[in-house]
């Protein structure tokens, strides 16, 4: 027997936002127009104001300068549910519905000085992760309305300072502070169906739509890295990324179902916190530099998604009043299951750099990389999409004297995730107390097939 949690369980299912639409996690591809164009191999061989993200030792060659850069994430997604409303009958196929993730540029504004020290470099800046704001149909009966319907609203950035120094020529260490800041919204519904009347599974009358709204949020994290240069021709990078702990307030609002038993019901209280965990990444990098304006770079990622288990709610005084035949509920803490594992990931990329005459050089580069999926199969839905996917990215850069003009393009190449509805282990939340003999079954059985691009432009100036 469970107390009613109708709006506890909202913030649980809307705190799972900025999942939406990843690769990896949170992030469906790397970050960066140059780094991109070389798939995100640019651990070893970083060298300008993208290193604060991945490896800061970086930083001690982008020299005094500014660089701004956004991109554009296309996402879509088509999801086909299949469901098992009789357990021992033929899965049923509901029609497919399509997820489309908002034209909005993703910015990197990051500025380096060494204010007159030899063999440091300072850093301070902004970027915001590469992740899609999904949106899906909101109609009544929308199969995917039990894991997602909205996320317009959300806005998310990673704002730090860096700093970098060379103790040898040979070495560099760097290391930074930053923190994830910002707020997101969601839109999702749950089943409202109390122990005490009988309901037809998914009736939408039975349906509460649930619109969250959590931040401001201030998440403190940490990185540092180091390369080593042993030879000319060769160049060595690690770098590692600290954890983000999510620990911000909430505001809610839920709008009851419209079945008569909730006439004269309403919910008290909007505020509660949300806590969650977000991955340690540790990067490793090896780069050949056959010619002088010729790199290649290897590098292996890994990410700790495991450490994200479950998004944990604790609400400050949330209850629901005035239920027929059953009072007031007073809505305490809850804990959603996220099942999280970690993710591998290969990335390799190459640039040239040739002399076009009177000032002018062309910097061609081409990048592929494969990852792993966050998401087991039997937790996929339209919120957390994931599967293993390869990249294929190219690139180029214009330089002219203090300026460079960056460009880029990827193309992820996701496979087909098809969940088992007898094997898929996502159920629509029933806040009340549940009758045992009330018939269910998973919202995230069926087939997901989505595709990813990114384009992406840039620039840099040198003092």
């Amino acid at each position: 027997m469970k107390r009613a949690r109708i709006a506890a369980l909202a913030l649980a299912a809307s705190a799972l936002a900025p999942a939406a639409a990843t690769a990896g996690g949170f992030y469906l591809t790397d970050r960066g127009v140059r780094p991109l164009g070389r798939a995100g191999a640019f651990v070893a061989g970083a060298d300008d104001q993208h290193a604060v993200w991945y490896n800061p030792a970086g930083l001690v060659n982008a020299g005094n300068g500014l660089l701004l850069d956004a991109s554009f994430v296309n996402f879509s997604n088509t999801y086909t549910r299949t469901a098992l409303p009789d357990p021992t009958g033929a899965p049923v196929t509901f029609a497919p519905v399509q997820g489309t993730g908002a034209a909005l540029p993703i910015p990197t504004l990051v500025v380096t000085h060494n204010f007159g020290l030899r063999n440091f470099m300072f850093a301070a800046g902004a970027y915001a992760p590469y992740a899609a704001i999904t949106s899906y149909s909101d109609a009544p009966t929308a199969p995917q309305r039990y894991t997602n319907i909205t996320l317009d609203g959300s806005l998310l950035a990673v704002t730090g300072l860096w700093a970098a120094w060379r103790p040898h020529p040979m070495v560099s260490v760097g290391v930074g502070v930053s923190a994830l800041v910002g707020s997101f919204a969601s839109r999702i519904a749950f089943s409202g169906c109390p122990a005490t009347v009988t309901c037809a599974p998914e009736n939408p009358t039975w349906d509460a739509l649930a619109s969250i709204n959590v931040g401001p949020i201030f998440a403190p994290s940490g990185s540092l890295g180091v390369q080593v240069v042993p030879h000319r021709f060769v160049a060595i990078g690690a770098s590692a990324q600290l954890p983000f702990d999510v620990d911000a307030p909430a505001k809610l609002s839920v709008r009851l179902p419209s079945a008569s038993f909730y006439d004269g019901a309403s919910v008290q209280g909007d505020a509660a916190r949300v806590q969650f965990r977000l991955a340690p990444i540790v990067r490793l990098g090896v780069e050949l530099r056959p010619l002088p304006t010729t790199r290649v770079e290897l590098t292996g990622v890994w990410e700790g998604w495991s450490v994200h288990q479950s998004i944990d709610v604790t609400p400050d005084n949330v209850s629901i009043q005035n239920v027929r035949g059953v009072g007031t509920f007073q809505v305490g803490p809850i804990s959603m299951l996220r099942n999280f594992q970690d993710t591998w990931s290969l990335r390799l990329g190459a640039e040239h750099l040739t002399d076009l005459g009177r000032g002018f050089g062309l910097q061609a580069r081409a990048g592929l990389s494969y990852e792993t999926s966050a998401t087991s199969t039997a937790y996929t839905n339209a919120l957390t999409l994931d599967s293993s996917k390869v990249v294929g990215t190219l690139g180029a850069s214009l330089h002219y004297g203090h300026f460079r003009f960056d460009a880029v393009f990827a193309y992820m190449f996701g496979s087909s995730v098809v969940v088992d509805p007898h094997t898929a282990a996502l159920y629509a939340t029933v806040p009340f107390r549940s009758n045992g003999m009330q018939p269910r079954f998973a919202v995230n059985g069926g087939t997901y097939d989505y595709s990813v691009n990114v384009v992406g432009f840039g620039a840099r100036y040198q003092f």
